[in-house]
């Protein structure tokens, strides 16, 4: 009797649920020891006793599932860096700290600065370990690259959360990659020590030079900038117009290295090499040279998650097909799954993690069904519905997450699919191919680049002609986790009654769109039953009142505040939003706020119970607090670093709650 008679696909959905619940949980290490130990117990008693039997029982299979689940959880808590004993959390800080760190890797850079992931040796004259975020000004007359051991003497900053309510929060984003904290540096202020020869540094510079072997086209910034992205696997040197245009037209998956481009080469490679099998050891031979291809370009492009997944996955296609099982995808996907979130269980938290496998799985699910759509038996008919067949299947697995991360629903992704997949197949394999030219036959290379800048300036300008349609996108969808959640089972629901036609199982579907409805329902009417007043963490001043399904906002600079208040407006199912200029007077449920603006001038006779002071005002605030006396003292983000200490320090004094919005973030009243 075969040991295991259960999906690999089920018990490795359990691991990963064993990974969200230690994220969530936060179960101590005996804790985790004790509830491994008896799951373990539990299993081998239960697998001795089922050798007994003709099938395992359900017990078994329970028994199986908790095993996982319990595994996911210490796998996670092993991984978590806040749980080495030298991590650098758990050691003083100073004002300014003596850090030695390796760079690991390179972010794309923002206006200013230039951002790297460094891993910390020493902190403070200790060893230690952990990950920093790194920020290095671009005038710093030296660019760091993966390998460098450096040293600096600064301050160390958390990570700060989300500025304002419903907006992304980077520091949970960074935390989950296990990265909690900043470092902000002047000018020349880092020393080198040393270069460490890596596999990183090699990496690096392979992929360095390689980049540069296109300078012989001397291709235009963008064009160079999508050679990087489809080949090399670097976004760095993206503009913001042309992530805009690919993300409006539903296509920006094309701009970074996933499936598609790995599928892409794998069949590329598979057709090149047809005709090995007719020799001997030849399906051998193929199998190797397709794996080891594979994982060189994973290599090359730095391993980042997306491309380690694809590559993962079709590595398991490779061998599945070698041994004559072409139809074991599931078990494919779930051992690929599995293998990425033992060796790092915050793949689950990656939004690219979860979009690529809803995308593989639901192209899978499908792909039965695409024959019955078949309306020619022309191979350029059937490739053209494929592609539309199979990007309809993706959009569908993406759907949900697509919603609930971007809030957006692009409508012309069937019209963008159909030119970009075959133009991108185009450009990913003439790059390819021109890549070793560069170094062996340059003027065929340059010949054949030609080719290459006319296909992405094409593909660029039809992305940028879907993207100018504004009709083509419904964008601010309102969508949250459990909504989600619903409209996964909806999906889920549909595809079973596909593959079990009968009208009886019509049910299920109708059931799902019921508690989907019933979701939007009870979301709404929590938020319609719901009122609050924020004031938001902006630079200029900026004040809401949510009624109900309405929206107020109060400023005096309205244009400052269009994707804060859009987020906010979105996050709350609200309908409508208003904006008024910022007035001295604010009444919310009973309360009375007064704002006190750069002016100076008020009303004490109105008894305020919260005073919010804005744009600098110069006033007693003793004198106000002792005429007014209010029950808090708000200082919104426009107002000076020193001004606000010199507030505090007074209402402390005065025995006054006190909120700085730049320190402590923005302020909620219900």
């Amino acid at each position: 009797m075969k040991v295991f008679k259960f999906p690999l696909l089920t018990i490795t959905i359990s691991f990963a649920i064993g990974i969200i619940a230690e994220y969530y949980l936060q179960w101590s290490l005996s804790t985790l020891i004790i509830s491994l130990f008896l799951c373990l117990g539990i299993f081998c008693f239960l697998f001795w006793k089922s050798k007994k039997a003709l099938l395992q029982n359900t017990l078994f299979g329970i028994a199986t599932y908790l095993l996982a689940f319990t595994l996911g959880m210490m796998s996670f808590y092993i991984h978590s860096d806040l749980n080495a004993k030298n991590h650098y959390s758990k050691q003083s800080f100073e004002e300014t700290n003596s850090i030695r760190a390796i760079v690991s890797t390179t972010l794309k850079p923002n206006e200013k600065f230039n951002k790297y992931f460094v891993t910390l040796s020493h902190f403070n004259d200790s060893i230690a370990s952990g990950k920093i975020l790194l920020y290095v000004p671009k005038t710093n007359n030296e660019t760091l690259h993966s390998g460098d051991e450096i040293w600096l003497n600064n301050p160390v900053y958390p990570i700060p959360k989300a500025f304002n309510p419903y907006q992304f929060d980077y520091s949970k984003y960074l935390e989950k990659q296990n990265v909690f904290h900043q470092i902000y540096t002047n000018e020349n202020q880092i020393k080198i020590i040393q270069t460490h020869k890596t596999i990183d540094f090699y990496v690096e510079n392979l992929r360095n030079n390689l980049s540069k072997s296109f300078d012989i086209h001397h291709f235009e910034p963008k064009t160079k900038a999508i050679i990087d992205a489809l080949i090399l696997g670097q976004r760095l040197e993206l503009d913001k117009e042309t992530i805009a245009d690919y993300s409006n037209a539903g296509v920006i998956h094309i701009l970074a290295i996933s499936g598609l481009h790995i599928s892409i080469i794998y069949f590329f490679l598979v057709f090149l090499l047809k005709p090995l099998k007719r020799v001997r050891f030849g399906a051998e031979i193929q199998l190797l040279i397709v794996l080891g291809v594979l994982w060189l370009f994973a290599l090359l492009t730095g391993l980042p998650a997306s491309v380690t997944r694809a590559v993962t996955l079709f590595s398991f296609i490779s061998i599945g097909n070698y041994f004559n099982q072409p139809k074991a995808i599931y078990n494919a996907l779930a051992i690929s799954a599995f293998l990425i979130l033992l060796i790092k269980p915050n793949s689950i938290f990656d939004i690219g993690f979860q979009l690529s496998y809803a995308a593989v799985i639901s192209i899978v699910l499908f792909q039965p069904f695409y024959k019955k759509f078949y309306f020619s038996e022309n191979k350029i008919a059937v490739y053209f519905t494929d592609t539309v067949l199979v990007s309809l299947a993706a959009q569908i697995g993406v759907l949900p997450l697509s919603l609930y991360y971007f809030n957006q629903l692009p409508l012309l992704f069937l019209l963008a699919n159909l030119v970009i997949i075959p133009l991108s197949s185009l450009v990913l394999i003439v790059g390819i191919v021109i890549l070793p030219l560069n170094y062996v036959l340059p003027s065929a290379a340059v010949f054949l680049g030609k080719i290459l800048e006319f296909s992405i300036q094409f593909m660029n300008n039809y992305i940028h002609w879907i993207a100018q349609f504004k009709s083509g996108i419904i964008t601010n969808i309102s969508f949250s986790g459990w909504l989600t959640f619903s409209l996964y089972l909806v999906i889920i629901a549909f595809i079973y009654w596909l593959y079990h036609t009968k009208e009886k199982n019509i049910k299920y579907i109708l059931g799902t769109l019921l508690i989907f409805q019933l979701s939007y329902i009870s979301i709404k009417w929590s938020e319609n039953n719901s009122s609050e007043l924020v004031i938001f963490n902006e630079k200029t001043t900026l004040i809401g009142i949510k009624n109900q399904n309405n929206v107020m906002a109060f400023s005096d600079i309205p244009e400052n505040h269009n994707a804060t208040l859009q987020h906010y407006t979105r996050g709350t199912f609200s309908d409508s939003l208003r904006i008024f200029p910022l007035q001295n007077t604010i009444s919310f449920q009973g309360k009375r706020i007064l704002v006190i603006d750069s002016l100076g001038i008020y009303k004490t006779s109105i008894r305020p119970e919260i005073i919010v002071l804005t744009q600098n005002p110069k006033i007693n605030l003793t004198r106000l607090l002792n005429e007014v006396k209010p029950n808090l003292i708000i200082a919104d983000k426009s107002n000076y670093k020193n001004t606000i200490k010199l507030w505090e320090a007074t209402c402390r004094k005065e025995k006054i709650p006190f909120h700085a919005i730049a320190e402590k973030g923005f302020y909620r009243l219900r």
